[in-house]
């Protein structure tokens, strides 16, 4: 992140970072001039087959760049809350469980991140490389230009441009998605983690109102955390790439719904019977609360999870059968 200047340049900043010139002149000559051609050249075709094929990498990119502001703005929220898992006590692991499951699901991530970034980058070449052998040449994606770049010479200006301007989209694209994935898995062990030790309280512990109490704090912090994540062959490999792009966030937004689900039953699986009756009545008035359930939303309108992709693949396929 730091290396295509998506990440603020000093720790603990409160603000976003908007006069970041290496951003800039990194992104303004690529990410967002792409975008623009991009756009002029489908306002200025003719042929509406020809606007299509336009509009099918116009759109993406376009995305791209939304997300590009997007994470300037709240970049600095994100790197708040990853210092916070890291330094606060309450979130230090205190158990060989707790240790273990999260280093099982780290390298599950891991190799879920590798098998998204080689789909993703086996598309390059294949975009790139291919119409080189095209009679006469033609470039990767159509896009506007101020000179004819069908002729000859001029032709490898153009080609030059896009041949360095689509790997860093697709990296700019794999690297801002992982950052979401990663945050999302992170919240889900952590309220895994809190199950943990809520089923694991006993009513023979001299400490055990003050441990209750803080389970409490952290369940509320992650609540909180909860609410601010959201503001934050070539055609198969292609499609691979795309449709992970939609599922991996509700995967990982499903784990952040189901983890919080089964608070409640680790909460019961306590040793809560042989408590004396304040702490049952605390205990009681806990559960009640987690029935409020913890959910991530995509602009506070759609519930990140697994139901998202199903009613997104079905209308996506609504649309290619009707088209």
């Amino acid at each position: 992140l730091k290396w295509w200047r998506f990440w603020p340049r000093k720790e603990s900043v409160s603000t976003p970072d908007w006069i970041n010139g290496q951003a800039y002149a990194l992104h303004v000559p690529f990410t967002f001039l792409f975008v623009l051609l991009l756009w002029l050249e489908a306002i200025k075709s003719r042929d509406i087959q020809h606007t299509a094929d336009v509009l099918l990498i116009c759109l993406t990119t376009t995305a791209l760049g939304g997300k590009v502001i997007n994470i300037w703005k709240y970049a600095h929220v994100a790197q708040g809350i990853l210092s916070e898992w890291s330094t606060w006590d309450l979130f230090e692991l205190r158990s060989k469980q707790e240790v273990d499951m999260w280093r099982f699901e780290h390298r599950r991530f891991n190799r879920v991140f590798m098998f998204y970034c080689l789909c993703s980058a086996g598309v390059i070449p294949f975009i790139v490389i291919q119409p080189l052998f095209d009679i006469p040449n033609r470039l990767p994606f159509w896009m506007w230009t101020p000179f004819d770049w069908q002729q000859p010479v001029l032709f490898w200006y153009a080609f030059i441009y896009q041949a360095t301007t689509i790997p860093i989209a697709c990296a700019c694209n794999v690297t801002m998605d992982a950052v979401n994935w990663y945050l999302m898995l992170h919240l889900s062990l952590c309220l895994r983690m809190l199950g943990q030790r809520l089923s694991k309280l006993q009513h023979d512990d001299k400490d055990l109102r003050e441990k209750f109490l803080e389970l409490i704090h952290l369940h509320q912090r992650l609540k909180q955390l909860a609410q601010d994540l959201p503001g934050f062959a070539a055609m198969m490999q292609y499609l691979v790439a795309m449709i992970m792009q939609v599922m991996l966030p509700t995967i990982y937004g499903n784990a952040v719904i189901d983890s919080a689900n089964m608070l409640t039953d680790s909460m019961y699986n306590s040793d809560w019977p042989d408590m004396n009756c304040r702490m049952r009545r605390q205990v009681l008035m806990f559960m009640v609360y987690l029935n409020r359930p913890v959910t991530l939303k995509a602009g506070g309108f759609f519930h990140i999870g697994l139901p998202l992709f199903t009613k997104t693949m079905n209308q996506a396929y609504s649309l290619l059968a009707l088209l």
